[in-house]
């Protein structure tokens, strides 16, 4: 393996657990919004845009991993009838990476809503709806063994 697709796969490893604390902070603070019937806050607005982010750069790093890194795509991606009969090769190639792009898919659709909603509650709302949505999906498709390979939960 190259340094530079090390490089890469720490961070798309570390990237993770942004995603991860930030959706968490948005679900949580659009539950205390909508309970509390508040509005919607600058902080909310900054942590949405954090967990837009580091969503949109975990995209762009994993397509650069995906056709061009990574050894299991490239593998995949050499002959793609054989790499669906192989249950690693398939994770990495088809089910990791479409689950993911339809959980930035989401997450994105929820943001654009949220911004176009006048109503605080309906901000709030859509924000549960569609981050807890975008969360589900990272989550059951984080490799951690659960559907996929396992990998490790830190590198380092």
């Amino acid at each position: 393996m190259s340094t530079f697709y090390t490089i890469t796969l720490y961070f798309h490893s570390w990237n993770r657990w942004l995603i991860l604390i930030a959706g968490i902070l948005v679900l949580f603070m659009a539950v205390k919004g909508a309970s509390g019937k508040t509005d919607y806050t600058a902080s909310q607005r900054k942590w949405a845009a954090i967990f837009m982010g580091s969503l949109h750069l975990q995209l762009l790093v994993g397509l650069l991993m995906y056709f061009v890194l990574s050894p299991y795509t490239l593998a995949a991606l050499s002959d793609f009838g054989a790499a669906m009969k192989d249950s690693t090769l398939r994770y990495w190639a088809v089910e990791h990476a479409f689950v993911n792009i339809l959980a930035i898919a989401a997450a994105q659709t929820g943001s654009i809503l949220v911004k176009r909603n006048a109503s605080q509650a309906g901000k709030h709302k859509r924000t549960l709806i569609w981050t807890g949505i975008a969360m589900l999906l990272i989550l059951v498709m984080i490799p951690l063994g659960i559907l996929g390979p396992e990998r490790p939960w830190f590198r380092f």
